[in-house]
């Protein structure tokens, strides 16, 4: 097996700028947020401005995971090749290029067909696009598509940019003489590392969307009405449903809080539960969603008692 870095691009620069200031930004909310927080309870000033601190910083901080994700994605690039296939490694994945299947090599090619999305090119170019007799071809290149090399297959294609294109050139020549041990199909083999597998799951996705929606969905509500609250709020009733206990009126703020916690303690669980039990690593996130509702329910009784 031979090994190839990819040919250094600007792209490394683009997303390591980036999250330069993405995380200066965040840092900023982040202290305009503990100058708030930091004040006696009974002074806390709650209000919509402070709701668009919190989900700027949400925001924030998911775009810093991105560009993470992407520049750890970048600086593990790499190209194989062994008799069997081309394959293109990053962050423990591998795509599998079968050898016996490729039928030409073209440094630039012609009438290449990539949508102009932004931050496409961060850290390295990524994604799919159409080649000029409609393939989709697959962007695993730190260059330009002018100066990338695109490997073609009978249904689809791959633009690379090993940093020695000329010995990459003859080795996948020579492989191609030699011919193939083995059989191949084209494929990506997902890595364990970051646990693709639960990420990817449809119904774990958008439980946690639905999540992370309903607590921020809260908050707000919670945020935009904290105002017109009384100063002490019924938060402990007996068993006749008479108020019981009355408590200050920041201590609501907390459900949404204990509500969060909750659904990153399912998380985790479905991580670790995922391999051995899909189903129930997925009603465990389903469950956060009606820890959401639950605890929204919670408080909207708090607030209208």
């Amino acid at each position: 097996m031979r090994y190839w870095k990819p040919a250094p691009g600007v792209g490394i620069w683009i997303g390591v700028l980036f999250l330069i200031v993405t995380l200066g930004a965040a840092g900023w909310l982040l202290v305009q947020l503990a100058s708030i927080f930091r004040q006696p309870p009974e002074q806390w000033q709650v209000d919509l401005t402070v709701f668009g601190y919190l989900v700027a910083l949400v925001g924030l901080l998911l775009l810093i995971g991105w560009l993470g994700y992407r520049l750890a994605a970048a600086l593990t690039l790499s190209y194989a090749m062994d008799r069997n296939g081309l394959y293109i490694i990053w962050i423990g994945n591998r795509a599998v290029v079968p050898i016996t299947q490729i039928e030409s090599l073209d440094r630039g090619g012609s009438g290449l067909q990539v949508p102009m999305l932004p931050l496409r090119n961060i850290g390295y170019y990524s994604g799919s696009g159409r080649t000029g007799d409609g393939k989709r071809l697959h962007l695993f290149t730190t260059q330009t598509l002018a100066k990338s090399l695109i490997v073609y297959l009978e249904h689809e294609a791959y633009a690379v940019s090993p940093a020695d294109q000329e010995a990459f050139v003859m080795e996948l020549e020579q492989r191609r003489r030699l011919g193939a041990i083995q059989s191949l199909k084209p494929t990506v083999e997902p890595g364990r590392l970051l646990l693709y597998a639960f990420w990817n799951d449809a119904v774990v996705r958008w439980a946690l969307i639905a999540a992370c929606a309903l607590n921020l969905l809260l908050i707000g509500i919670l945020f935009t009405s904290y105002a017109d609250l009384a100063l002490q709020l019924p938060m402990r009733f007996d068993a006749a449903g008479d108020v019981a206990e009355l408590r200050p009126r920041h201590q609501i703020l907390f459900l949404p809080l204990a509500a969060f916690v909750l659904s990153l303690l399912n998380t985790a669980l479905g991580l670790s539960l995922y391999r051995s039990s899909r189903v129930g690593a997925q009603l465990l996130q389903i469950g956060s969603v009606l820890v959401q509702v639950l605890f929204g329910v919670a408080a909207l009784a708090i607030m209208l008692g």
